[in-house]
């Protein structure tokens, strides 16, 4: 699964994954009841990220080791990177 760093079109986010982006664009879309995209956000709409953040839409719950934890704490800055920019982990 990947994640994505979502923005509505009432400029609201949050973190769902998916299969693909597209999976993860319906997923939010069923989840929130909201819209994804367009309007003056169209330029921010879905980007990936590397770790989940809050708020959480939906993720992807393992059956053993259930949900990863969210770890993203700044996702509006992680969004769209492949990997963590900080040197340190926001988490220490």
């Amino acid at each position: 699964m990947q994640g994505y760093w979502i923005t509505f079109t009432d400029g609201t986010q949050g973190y769902c994954e998916g299969g693909s982006d597209y999976d993860a664009k319906q997923i939010a879309e069923k989840f929130s009841g909201k819209k994804v995209g367009g309007g003056e956000y169209k330029d921010f709409t879905m980007k990936p990220l590397p770790y989940p953040a809050n708020p959480v839409i939906w993720q992807f719950e393992h059956p053993i080791s259930g949900k990863c934890p969210a770890f993203c704490y700044k996702p509006k800055e992680c969004a769209g990177k492949s990997c963590c920019p900080q040197r340190h982990a926001c988490t220490e």
